[in-house]
């Protein structure tokens, strides 16, 4: 047993709990575990910036709120030339799903449909539909207390970014002091990995829903569907759910498509337009902006999204490759780095 705890796996195994284990008790606090994370998101982004601009001479409080204020100028420029766009696009969407053309539209569904397959009366289509929608109508209205709700939450995120990014090296340090000097070096260079592993998955995956919310807005304005650019935000954002992702942004563009043209018409071109913009995704986009960054097996990837969702939902599923790639790059440079300084010797 004496050789067991003295031997190289077993502090392999030690460290990678002792790194993992924290992350699976904030994951108990879902807002708080929310909140960190998208603040450490933001850090990841930015730390490359405030970096630089420290480096040139700019002290790091002074880079970091230099820096709020040229993205907090770009997004309010950004929304004054596209507000108008989307409040139009948003206040036409809603009228557009009022009662009176709802029922219209669901009436005109039901006997498109009950001519297409006889056997089923259109009565009884619509009813269903109406019950459908009404669960939806219920579901959405929940979806948005909660959203307020988080949105209320997010005013947060930019105060815990502030101190993340100015006293990130500091607690860097209190971390690697604290260890022993005989490990000092291996912990440095897991810590170093860890921050690079992270950076670049974080910021790939930044660029890649924006890329990808370009393609859906072409591509749905390409078809004819209206609203194109939320849709195409919609969709982007979705995309960031691995394997479902996709099919949930597909959704609210098939419920537009349906009060548009009154039928299941555009079903296909829909499902070509996801299928394509996907393809563009997984062989253009992804190997341009991560650039083999993590090497996973597509099952192991696959199992560990299962995982992910199973114990924290879309949450889970979300951040289910980041977890699995801090476990892992831990669990790999701490076994390399024992071995190359012969620390358990």
């Amino acid at each position: 047993m004496r050789r067991l705890f003295k031997s190289r796996q077993w502090k392999v195994f030690v460290v990678t709990v002792a790194i993992s284990a924290p992350i699976f008790a904030l994951s108990l606090f879902s807002q708080v575990f929310l909140l960190l994370t998208m603040s450490l998101a933001l850090t990841m982004v930015l730390k490359p910036l405030v970096d630089f601009l420290e480096n040139k001479g700019i002290p790091r409080p002074a880079a970091i709120l230099g820096l709020y204020v040229v993205i907090g100028g770009a997004s309010i420029i950004g929304l004054i030339v596209l507000y108008p766009i989307i409040v139009f696009q948003s206040s036409s969407l809603s009228a557009s799903f009022d009662s009176e053309h709802l029922s219209v539209m669901l009436s005109k569904l039901s006997t498109s449909i009950a001519h297409q397959v006889p056997y089923i009366k259109p009565a009884a289509i619509n009813e269903r539909m109406n019950g459908l929608l009404a669960r939806a109508a219920q579901s959405a209205e929940a979806m948005a207390t909660s959203a307020v709700g988080i949105a209320a939450s997010l005013i947060i995120v930019p105060f815990i970014t502030f101190f993340l990014l100015n006293d990130y090296y500091k607690m860097q340090k209190a971390i690697i002091e604290n260890v022993p000097n005989k490990y000092f070096e291996m912990s440095l260079n897991v810590v170093s990995k860890l921050e690079e592993q992270i950076s670049k998955f974080i910021r790939g995956t930044c660029i890649e829903s924006f890329c990808v919310a370009i393609l859906y807005a072409i591509a749905y304005n390409i078809i004819g569907v209206h609203y194109a650019i939320i849709l195409g935000i919609i969709g982007g954002i979705m995309n960031i759910i691995p394997f479902a992702g996709p099919f949930i942004g597909a959704l609210p563009v098939l419920a537009v498509s349906v009060v548009q043209v009154g039928d299941l018409s555009m079903l296909i071109p829909i499902a070509i337009s996801t299928v394509v913009v996907q393809q563009l995704d997984q062989f253009f986009v992804q190997p341009t902006v991560f650039s083999k960054i993590m090497s996973i097996h597509p099952l192991t990837m696959f199992l560990v999204i299962l995982i992910g969702g199973e114990l924290l939902g879309v949450m889970g599923m979300v951040l289910s490759i980041p977890i699995y790639t801090i476990i892992l790059v831990t669990a790999k440079e701490t076994n390399w780095g024992l071995k190359s300084y012969r620390i358990t010797q």
